[in-house]
């Protein structure tokens, strides 16, 4: 019974996972294919805006159609405190979105992904300070990946990065907050008994509030003010870009709730060995042998993890080894009385 519950748990990453490297594999390349001569035919702003209310109605249709199967409150364990939490989120998580636009003006669509895949290895130490533990083969594969990333990212003839270094603070900047925010959402999916689609609900409500906010923001601006309509500009490719956005959130979700945030970031190196090709051949990014053995090992970390690492069971955290300690020597004390009392109850044979 526990192998075939394991076997079901492995199933659920696993698709989990390969859900979400066909749609962030797409959405990302979305990014760079409705640029026009460098430029986006419609206001980032508003597409930022446009891809949270298509989550926000996405979520709102899957809770309810949840809700109406199960006779479930609507509101089911809601509390002001998960509600501040995903406020939080919220903010970093339009920002990231923002970013993610000012990125790839410096760098390819391959290469942001490369860039962030260094976040397992951040998530793994917040998941690690937060009491998650993992098996000494997941942190191989993580560092492992990490120094892969550092390879293909260095120029041998330059002495330095293939991007300049303007593209490094970006990703640098995005990296930070896609850790923090995939383990913060983590830990709210996993640790509030509220149903994930209503959660969902809550985090993309906010969202388009802040993100029509900073539209509406940025057409005020003196410095730069926002020439373009909110609807100006969609062409069939950026409603494409808004509708993959939108799934990649909803596929984010259930990877946290049957997975976790290394699961998701590893997506991300999974993303990255595809895109690196297809930049390669249309986006006229300069690669070599360097380069490429790189993404190999990358590739390599990531298969490593997602089938051998993934089915290992981790050790226990201190505090919970501590208990299962405590209790196995409780249980022996109750069996070494126990022996003695029943001992004690025998008559005892006459010798010979």
């Amino acid at each position: 019974m526990a192998e075939g519950s394991s076997a079901a748990l492995y199933a659920q990453q696993l698709g989990s996972f390969l859900t979400l490297v066909v749609i962030q594999s797409v959405a990302m390349l979305l990014f760079k294919v409705c640029q026009v001569n460098g430029q986006y035919t419609f206001s980032p702003a508003s597409s930022v805006a446009l891809t949270e209310l298509c989550k926000l109605g996405m979520a709102a249709t899957l809770h309810q159609r949840e809700r109406a199967s199960s006779g479930r409150p609507y509101f089911e364990a809601l509390s002001p405190k998960i509600v501040l939490h995903y406020l939080g989120l919220a903010l970093l998580y339009t920002l990231n979105n923002t970013l993610s636009f000012w990125v790839l003006a410096v760098a390819d669509p391959g290469t942001m992904s490369l860039g962030k895949s260094v976040a397992p290895y951040l998530c793994a130490l917040l998941l690690r300070l937060s009491g998650q533990a993992m098996s000494g083969l997941q942190w191989v594969c993580i560092v492992i990946q990490c120094c892969a990333i550092a390879i293909v990212q260095y120029d041998v003839c330059k002495g330095g990065g293939v991007l300049p270094a303007k593209a490094y603070y970006l990703l640098a900047l995005a990296v930070s907050i896609t850790a923090v925010t995939s383990v913060w959402n983590q830990l709210i999916i996993k640790g509030f008994s509220v149903p994930v689609n209503l959660q969902n609900m809550i985090l993309y409500t906010f969202g388009s509030l802040i993100a029509v906010v900073l539209y509406v923001q940025s057409c005020f601006d003196k410095k730069h003010p926002e020439t373009k309509g909110f609807l100006e500009g969609y062409t069939p490719l950026a409603i494409a870009l808004v509708i993959f956005q939108a799934f990649h959130g909803i596929a984010v979700a259930f990877v946290y709730k049957y997975a976790d945030a290394i699961v998701k970031n590893f997506a991300n190196s999974s993303v990255m060995a595809i895109l690196v090709v297809v930049s390669a051949t249309f986006f006229q990014l300069s690669t070599n042998v360097h380069s490429w053995l790189g993404v190999v090992i990358v590739i390599t970390t990531t298969y490593c993890y997602m089938n051998i690492a993934l089915k290992i069971a981790a050790p226990p955290p201190p505090a919970e080894t501590e208990r299962l300690l405590e209790a196995g020597e409780a249980k022996e004390e109750t069996r070494s009385v126990g022996d003695e009392s029943e001992m004690a109850g025998k008559p005892l044979k006459a010798a010979g």
